[in-house]
């Protein structure tokens, strides 16, 4: 069985993309990119030159009492080129691409052409997005070639109704608590703590298990992610006011890839009703690389609350 893990499941969780007002979330699985042609014809009229080119010749004579006289010759020639008119077929060629997508009722193609050199027509990679339409235009909300997030349009060529089955969930056996006290020593333990707590910033479950100055915490995961190696385990030590310590953690891809982390954490406020703290975590909306296990943005202070559960 492949199992999806949380990284930092115990204190964060990946917060999804939030549909704001008038949009929603579209997932994108793939595109495609092609070159749309189009004949142009045009034409343009023909001309005509006409040069000519002439001579005279006159003579002239006087007589003795005064008279003139004179006779002459003249000559001439014009020629004329005619230039018929042309046509040329010119094939227009832009950049098309089109995107397979879909919602949470329907799939859709998506498309938009690359019409001048600096259009905001752009492909979407596969992932989630938030969509809307605006003044009848379909648009995606994606990053510019700048990093700038800016709404594309895009048509719709195609779009049909999605007939979801609903799959009721199989319930999932938890894995057995491995830092739980032995039997001998329960009556001492937690003297006045849960031992279930949730965090209210990712909705994830661990065990705790007090013991002097210090804390011990377990996530709780599904009995088939222990078998493939996830875990998270915490420990730390009264400092003053408050506990610091590390949070060791391992996660596991559908892919089967592993990664592993050692982070600093910091209990701020512990009571048998309410425990605070913060994690030196990744931004709720970072992305883990699992070939090189690293966060597209860096490790921050990260604050959670946890309540005590059933």
């Amino acid at each position: 069985m492949k199992i999806v893990s949380v990284v930092f499941g115990i204190l964060l969780s990946s917060i999804p993309i939030f549909a704001q007002d008038g949009t929603f979330r579209l997932n994108v699985l793939s595109y495609q990119w092609t070159t749309s042609h189009k004949p142009v014809n045009f034409t343009w009229q023909g001309h005509s030159n006409t040069s000519c080119n002439g001579n005279s010749n006159v003579t002239g004579y006087v007589s003795g009492s005064g008279s003139f006289s004179a006779n002459g010759t003249s000559s001439g020639s014009c020629s004329t080129t005619f230039t018929p008119p042309s046509t040329q077929t010119i094939d227009i060629q832009k950049p098309v691409v089109f995107i397979l997508a879909e919602t949470d009722s329907s799939r859709m193609v998506l498309s938009c052409t690359r019409n001048v050199l600096w259009s905001q027509c752009e492909a979407l990679n596969p992932g989630t997005f938030l969509a809307r339409t605006d003044k009848g235009h379909f648009e995606v909300e994606a990053s510019n070639g700048k990093g700038k997030e800016e709404w594309v349009k895009f048509e719709i060529v195609q779009q049909s109704a999605i007939q979801r089955t609903v799959v009721q969930p199989v319930p999932q056996t938890e894995a057995k608590a491995s830092i739980l006290p032995p039997t001998s020593a329960a009556d001492n333990s937690n003297p006045g703590f849960p031992t279930r707590w949730k965090s209210m910033t990712s909705g994830t479950v661990r065990t705790l298990r007090f013991s002097g100055d210090y804390i011990y915490g377990e996530l709780v995961v599904p009995e088939a992610a222990a078998k493939a190696g996830m875990f998270g385990l915490l420990e730390v030590k009264k400092s003053g006011e408050k506990y610091t310590g590390t949070y060791n953690t391992r996660g596991v891809s559908q892919n089967g890839a592993i990664c592993s982390f050692k982070i600093e954490i910091e209990l701020t406020s512990v009571t048998p009703t309410r425990i605070e703290g913060r994690v030196m975590g990744p931004p709720s909306n970072a992305k883990l690389d699992w070939n090189s296990c690293t966060y597209s943005a860096s490790l921050a202070w990260q604050e959670f609350t946890w309540i005590p559960v059933q």
